[in-house]
């Protein structure tokens, strides 16, 4: 089963011009960071370098929620989720192995980018695979988001930018670390990046370790897919 997910994932990037455009993207960022985060270190103040790193980053997972996103609507606008109703497959069953796939891309594309652009050479190798972790989960969640409200992929494109919004925040948080970040937490990309700015700006005070935001970012992440696959499945009748 798991295998003719993939499968059917990898041909649906390759049929579309766009998806593969999205698959490349992260590779596109890696190389564009490179060399414009090491620029900005030399030329720009704190911590305008370590802020785009962070976003290059938490980008990667997105990004992959992004393409999974559209496949699924595809997999909607192809009848094949009304034909597994019929057969032993579960469909909910179907859409989680989807996620999952989704992640796993995420999560493995997210470390080679970091270790790759050295956005993290300060950092130990269990911090960087413990930070992949957390920021790979928002691509499950940007899969849920785009599917729980779009008919198709026109509405998709408009939820996908909305969602995008998200982003935002983490940045934010970047220059809030005391209190105020109480109204940033829904943002799923922003555990990571508390995590990112730990390892980045270690003389800045946080109000949590850098292990009680993994645990917490981990969780919360898992309580955000729980609740967007409960509205995916009611909108569905999955």
């Amino acid at each position: 089963m798991i295998g003719t997910v993939i499968k059917n994932e990898i041909r649906n990037i390759r049929r579309d011009p766009m998806y593969m455009f999205f698959a490349i993207y992260p590779l596109i960022l890696g190389i564009v960071g490179y060399f414009l985060v090491d620029y900005m270190e030399d030329t720009t103040p704190q911590p305008w370098p370590q802020v785009l790193a962070m976003f290059f980053i938490i980008m990667t997972g997105y990004i992959f929620g992004a393409v999974t996103a559209f496949t699924l609507l595809d997999d909607k606008d192809d009848n094949v989720l009304m034909s597994l109703k019929i057969t032993p497959i579960d469909v909910k069953t179907y859409v989680l192995i989807k996620l999952i796939v989704s992640y796993v891309f995420g999560l493995i594309a997210t470390i080679i980018i970091t270790f790759a652009t050295g956005f993290l050479s300060g950092s130990s190798p269990f911090a960087i695979i413990m930070i992949s972790i957390v920021a790979a989960l928002q691509g499950p969640g940007v899969v849920l988001i785009v599917n729980s409200f779009s008919e198709n992929k026109v509405e998709g494109f408009v939820y996908m930018k909305m969602s995008g919004l998200i982003l935002i925040l983490p940045v934010v948080a970047f220059f809030y670390t005391a209190w105020q970040e109480a109204f940033l937490i829904i943002a799923p990309g922003f555990w990571s990046a508390r995590m990112i700015q730990i390892e980045l700006l270690p003389q800045l005070e946080t109000n949590f370790t850098f292990a009680i935001y993994l645990i917490f970012g981990v969780l919360y992440n898992l309580l955000f897919v729980y609740v967007f696959m409960k509205i995916y499945a009611k909108k569905s009748n999955i």
